[in-house]
């Protein structure tokens, strides 16, 4: 974190050093990934000085990767990011992580897990008073003494993960008393067992998410990770999490409407959360539903353009051909008709009998491959193959990963 007192130049979101005399990204209080524009084109813009903080802020393959090492070396993590961006989706991940061949258990289960088992508690902090957490005090009638009655809410035993979620939005008494839980690990005579960690997360002021600025006393005993949104890291997700392929591959085509919300519009917006519900609703929906559908979850304007992506179906080649393996022309320059190509086949071959399912591979993936872009035969592969995994141990695949050795797969990964 640093201090700044510097003389910026801004348009459209996008700050550059006016001395540096050309964009120079700077994420003040939000995150920037790129520079667009040279200031030799910047007679539009104006100069400001900006008093503020940098704050660096990480991918959700990076939060997880600090997170664990933070709760490695007994403290807290705190996700601090926008609304829907994936911050619940990673602290998931990392429970599961930590669980390894675990079974992970929520609810009351989840209090005291035996051996076999690792608890996950979320308790989402805005919905609840400070007693719900620190209990509700009462005299000792023997003693004389003040005491607090938990509400058996909290762990007891065991190991699991206790997620203290929206915490900005907490009034100051929750937060007070988590401020001793996260410090101490204890709450008067409670005491947090030695077996459970703590993640924290919460939404930021600008937001517009009913957030408050998190005390000071807070962010002293918690490492801050500034958490920012990821196409890559969102469609490795999505693949393990059975999100649609029409979804994975319109984002694949168009990473920048992953996520467009702008917490000044009260209204529906794309965000990785509001897609996966979206690609929930379509799964089940008759498809003239679709657009309907998204104009609820991701915009209107999201909606439409995926609807016209999907339409690109309809120009699609003869399928069962291109599985069947014979002579069809491929349609070279259209990205998006590729891609929809792609989940065309994943889905017929999801959708065939065990005996014809290596062959429809093999046919499928040689024609993706004639492409002469490899980014369509890489979305092909990963969507196929996260849903039908037998497929791992063809020649055919064995071939693909040597072919491409740079590409790192989802399911390689979790078995590093």
């Amino acid at each position: 974190m640093t201090k700044v007192n510097l003389e910026y130049l801004y348009e459209g979101g996008w700050w550059a050093e006016k001395s540096a005399h050309k964009h120079s990204p700077v994420n003040i209080l939000s995150p920037i990934t790129e520079c667009v524009l040279c200031l030799n084109d910047c007679k539009s813009m104006k100069s400001v000085t900006i008093y503020g903080v940098i704050m660096k802020s990480f991918i959700p393959s990076k939060a997880k990767q600090l997170a664990l090492t933070i709760l490695q070396i007994g403290n807290v993590p705190f996700f601090r990011g926008g609304t829907g961006v994936g911050k619940s989706a990673v602290v998931r991940d990392i429970a599961e992580t930590l669980a390894k061949s675990r079974k992970i258990v929520e609810g009351e289960d989840a209090i005291n897990p035996n051996k076999k088992e690792f608890g996950f508690i979320d308790f989402r902090l805005s919905y609840y008073e400070s007693i719900d957490l620190s209990g509700l005090p009462y005299i000792n009638q023997d003693t004389g003494e003040q005491k607090r009655a938990f509400l058996g809410n909290l762990p007891t035993g065991g190991e699991g993960i206790l997620f203290l979620d929206e915490i900005a939005q907490a009034n100051l008494g929750l937060q007070t008393a988590s401020g001793q839980l996260l410090y101490e690990r204890r709450l008067g005579e409670y005491k947090l067992p030695d077996g459970w960690k703590v993640v924290v997360a919460g939404n930021r002021a600008e937001d517009r998410a009913g957030s408050s600025k998190v005390p000071s006393h807070l962010i002293g005993r918690v490492f801050t990770i500034d958490f920012e949104h990821s196409a890559n890291d969102w469609l490795a997700w999505a693949t393990k999490n059975d999100v649609s392929p029409w979804v994975c591959a319109f984002i694949e085509q168009f990473p920048e409407r992953l996520n467009m919300f702008d917490p000044k519009i009260i209204a529906p917006q794309s965000s990785p959360r509001t897609w996966t519900n979206f690609s929930k609703a379509i799964k089940v929906a008759d498809k003239k539903l679709w657009e309907d559908f998204g104009c609820t979850t991701i915009g209107e304007e999201n909606a439409i353009e995926f609807f016209n992506f999907v339409r690109l179906s309809e120009d699609l080649p003869n399928l069962q051909d291109i599985l069947d393996g014979k002579e069809v022309e491929i349609e070279e320059g259209n990205g998006g008709l590729m891609y929809a190509l792609c989940v065309g086949l994943t889905q017929r071959i999801l959708s065939a009998k065990d005996k014809d399912v290596y062959a429809y591979f093999d046919n499928a993936l040689a024609y993706v491959k004639q492409s002469a872009s490899p980014e369509f035969s890489i979305f092909f592969v990963k969507q196929l193959v996260t849903r039908r995994e037998e497929l791992i141990e063809t020649e055919t695949y064995s071939q693909f990963k040597v072919d491409n050795v740079n590409v790192e797969f989802d399911f390689d990964r979790e078995e590093k």
